[in-house]
């Protein structure tokens, strides 16, 4: 079983927006923002190669608060097991 850092707590990133240099927010899941009920479906109906990421990845919408500019990332799932050793 694999996971998302960033979904999970253990992981955040800082990345400044490249229009106005403020620092952007992860604004979750690219997924949630797919419809009215995306979010409350299973990840793997979404995980369908979007912009190049497989499920693998994890992509994160991550949004500026100053001049509301957005990008999607991918994040590389962690193996569980991993973890823990």
């Amino acid at each position: 079983m694999s996971l998302c850092m960033l979904c999970n707590g253990l992981a955040t990133v800082e990345k400044p927006c490249p229009k106005c240099g403020a620092i952007m927010i992860d604004a979750g899941l690219l997924q949630d923002y797919y419809d009215n009920y995306s979010a409350y479906l299973g990840r793997d109906i979404y995980e369908d190669g979007y912009r190049c990421h497989s499920g693998l990845c994890c992509v994160h919408l991550f949004a500026c608060p100053r001049c509301h500019y957005d990008v999607s990332l991918g994040f590389k799932r962690v193996e569980k097991e991993k973890l823990m050793n």
